[in-house]
């Protein structure tokens, strides 16, 4: 009997030894420092002062790996401890939502709108099993911590802050194209929509996705000031109209396709090749244009930029 009781006790020994020795839950900044590729992360949360939300917080985090923060302009760690640390923190929480969320739970098909933690509305795009958060596609998904689960991005996502008329308002280098517009208006005066400032800070759908042409492509295309001027504002609304699209396409989801423009009646022909992203006209088909700039993102919509006008 002394000798089971005493197998007994030790056996119990075991098992509570086996038990401390088990790895413990870790939360969403243990399980960032095993990763190698969120070196630029985790000094931008350590900036930012957010390393204890990480560890209690229950959120789902995009995490933009090393060359999702170098594809978006943050050559290293010293571009972003270099910025204000209120401003990383506004530039991480845009990447957060304030609840776990697998793949497996998120919609299927493209741009499902969601909150941030930022308070910025941003999309969710859930095609095939692979998520994207606006054009930042998910490279590894669903890292599971004892706080939320973490999917790692290839982009880092901007808080949008403008319209597209503020933006193209505020962007000199369209300058020719908003002439246009505000010339366009008296033959659609729908696309006033793409020239005021009143849209307000987070308007809701309807929104767009715009090819804009810049102003050395607007003076090749005979769209210099003086010939805007000189053109009827009815052809100019067809131009104008013809170079929005009234949904949004981020450029993750371009491929060989026909786009239906501002006008349903109009397409466009999209096509992806080896040298990049073309869109061409109806009457200009076998001149496309390079799409040389993708994913300018407004509050009400996208803008990606061309190098030639479209012709209707």
């Amino acid at each position: 009997m002394k000798k089971l009781i005493g197998g007994l006790m030790l056996l119990i020994v075991g098992l509570v030894g086996c038990k401390e020795d088990d790895p413990q839950p870790k939360s969403i900044s243990d399980v960032l420092l095993d990763q190698q590729d969120l070196t630029i992360l985790r000094a931008a949360i350590s900036h930012a002062g957010l390393q204890d939300a990480f560890k209690t917080s229950s959120v789902t985090l995009f995490a933009p790996n090393d060359e999702g923060f170098k594809a978006s302009g943050y050559a290293d760690a010293g571009a972003i401890t270099s910025l204000p640390p209120e401003q990383v923190r506004a530039l991480i929480t845009n990447h957060v939502i304030t609840s776990p969320l697998p793949v497996e739970s998120m919609p299927f098909g493209l741009s499902n709108p969601v909150k941030m933690m930022s308070n910025a509305r941003l999309f969710l795009s859930n095609p095939d099993g692979t998520p994207y958060l606006n054009h930042g596609k998910s490279v590894k998904s669903n890292i599971l911590a004892n706080n939320g689960v973490i999917h790692i991005i290839n982009r880092v996502i901007p808080i949008p802050t403008q319209s597209l008329a503020q933006i193209i308002k505020n962007t000199p280098d369209f300058s020719l194209f908003r002439q246009a517009t505000r010339r366009a208006i008296a033959g659609d005066p729908r696309l006033a929509t793409f020239y005021a400032d009143t849209l307000g800070s987070f308007p809701v759908d309807p929104a767009y996705t715009m090819f804009l042409p810049t102003n050395q492509a607007m003076i090749a295309g005979k769209f210099s000031q003086a010939e805007i001027n000189a053109t009827s504002p009815i052809v100019l609304a067809r131009i104008v109209s013809y170079h929005i699209m009234l949904s949004r396409l981020f450029s993750s989801f371009m491929g060989n396709s026909t786009l239906n423009m501002f006008d349903a009646s109009y397409t466009a022909t999209l096509a992806s090749k080896s040298t990049g992203l073309t869109i061409a006209g109806r009457s200009n088909p076998t001149q496309p244009a390079n799409i040389t700039k993708t994913d300018i993102t407004a509050t009400n919509g996208l803008i990606h930029v061309i190098d030639k006008v479209l012709i209707p």
